[in-house]
């Protein structure tokens, strides 16, 4: 790191006298100036701090400092001032609950806080906090992102431009556990992109559904800002090699008549080495799907294994309960977790399996029956997910109690930061944030990305004591929108979209 500051004295004042304060243990400046009983003096330092590779030498770390006491403070305020309000351009606005209105706000901000423009930067876990030691989760990809994506997608950009600039550790790490293409940690240094999970963390090397979280992730770019350009030249090289991935990590079960995937962690992270997880089947069959979606569009034949692999992916279902399974039903389904079930998670908005309504709702019924029996301490990410889940039952009452939820317990005052469960008072998780965000975003609205633009996949809700929510300047392949919902005189909620 370099930093350098630069003094601003107090106009008319004369030095009497500068020396440098160097130890072991401080670094500064000592000024000596005459002063005079009862006057009032203002000064000012100037700090800028640049990262090696991120922002020049020592000599234009100064340089910047001394231009910015130039500028003065209060040129250097209005311009901050005016970043903040072009960054408030963009908005998610509720009418009817003040304290759900405050939250999402703060959540906009922390979002804002820790984003970039014009990197190839992710998203740590935990923001700009050491908590995590920064590292890149598939909270980046899957939480972080799809918040941004509507309402900054030049802050989205950054998060799936990480996954391309990693490629390479990426596959070293598969060719490492004997796979094909590309398979990217569950916790990925943010500069280097290698794999720095800790070995007691051991359990979530085979949390591999993160690989097809990213594929999700820069599809779902694509489909946002209809860049055929960026899709050829990076969304497609990483979907590519996450196809290859799968091939190369599915077993056929010629018996059965599918494919499945064995000795992998849920994300209910307490059952480790299970088979056929539900949820990473059902992301790795996305993901493949995505990988023959996206080589139609960039004009390249794609490999027949991944059309083949996604129709036979085997998703376990419980013929007689009329709900999905967790995993196979080999396993038994008996731990006490933060979770309960993962069910929920299959509904969440980048993957939201096809299902019929009648399975949709079994599946909800489940996940709270397991939640109350087997759930310790749930994390947010869980609140999050019954609130999105439920609105896509058509319950705008009950998705509201949810998000009611996410307020109590989560938010950590005086400044509204997030822990990951109630009981955690250890640090914020920035995906808690993002995930409240993506409940009305997309959880409310029923609103999805899919190639013929951004669809009406469900009917829109609101809780009965909210008036109306809306999504103000959001864009959309390059054109920006107001998306409001409001009820109309007979009590139904509508949608209305108007182009700005």
């Amino acid at each position: 790191m370099n930093q350098a500051a630069a003094v601003g004295l107090p106009a008319g004042l004369s030095v009497s006298d500068v020396r440098l304060i160097e130890g072991p243990y401080e670094l500064g400046l000592l000024v000596s100036v005459p002063v005079e009983k009862g006057r009032t003096y203002a000064f000012t330092k100037y700090v800028a701090v640049a990262r090696q590779n991120w922002g020049g030498d020592a000599g234009a770390t100064l340089g910047l400092a001394r231009s910015a006491r130039q500028a003065g403070f209060d040129k250097l305020l209005a311009d901050q001032r005016a970043a903040w309000a072009q960054l408030w351009s963009s908005d998610i606005l509720i009418d009817g609950d003040a304290r759900a209105q405050q939250a999402v706000h703060s959540d906009l901000f922390y979002l804002l806080s820790n984003s970039t423009v014009g990197t190839a930067w992710p998203m740590g876990a935990c923001a700009l906090t050491p908590n995590y030691a920064g590292h890149a989760f598939w909270d980046s990809d899957s939480w972080v992102f799809p918040a941004l994506l509507l309402l900054h997608p030049e802050r989205a950009l950054p998060i799936v431009m990480f996954r391309h600039r990693t490629m390479q550790p990426a596959r070293e790490r598969a060719s490492q556990y004997g796979a094909r293409g590309v398979m990217y940690p569950w916790e990925a240094d943010p500069e280097t992109g290698v794999d720095h999970t800790p070995h007691f963390a051991s359990g979530v090397f085979r949390e591999i559904h993160v690989n097809a979280d990213i594929a999700i992730s820069q599809w779902q770019y694509y489909l946002a800002s209809g860049d055929r350009v960026w899709l050829r030249d990076y969304g497609w090289p990483v979907i590519r090699e996450i196809a290859d991935f799968w091939v190369s990590r599915v077993e056929l079960n010629a018996a059965q008549q599918r494919y499945e995937i064995h000795h992998v962690t849920s994300p209910d992270e307490a059952y480790e080495d299970v088979p056929n997880d539900s949820f990473t089947n059902a992301t790795a069959r996305k993901a493949l799907d995505i990988a023959v979606a996206a080589a139609r569009v960039v004009g390249v034949k794609p490999d027949p294994a991944w059309a083949r692999i996604a129709r036979m992916m085997y998703i376990p279902f419980s013929e007689h309960e009329q709900r999905h399974l967790d995993f196979d039903e080999s396993v038994p389904h008996d731990k006490v977790t933060w979770m309960g079930s993962s069910l929920s998670w299959l509904a969440y908005p980048n993957l939201d399996l096809p299902m019929s309504a009648q399975v949709r709702r079994n599946d909800f019924e489940f996940q709270l029956h397991e939640l109350q029996v087997h759930g310790d301490d749930p994390n947010e990410m869980m609140m999050v997910m019954l609130a999105v889940h439920a609105a896509e039952l058509g319950e705008g009452n009950v998705a509201g109690r949810w998000i009611d939820r996410n307020l109590v317990g989560f938010l950590k005052p005086p400044f509204n930061v997030r822990s990951e469960t109630v009981d955690n008072n250890a640090g914020y998780i920035l995906a808690t944030s993002a995930g409240f965000v993506q409940s009305l975003l997309y959880g409310l609205t029923g609103l999805r990305l899919q190639e013929q633009g951004l669809t009406q996949a469900y009917p829109p809700v609101l809780p009965d004591t909210w008036k109306s929510l809306q999504l103000h300047n959001i864009e959309f392949r390059g054109r920006h929108y107001d998306i409001t919902l409001r009820r109309d005189a007979g009590g139904r909620v509508h949608l209305t979209r108007e182009q700005l």
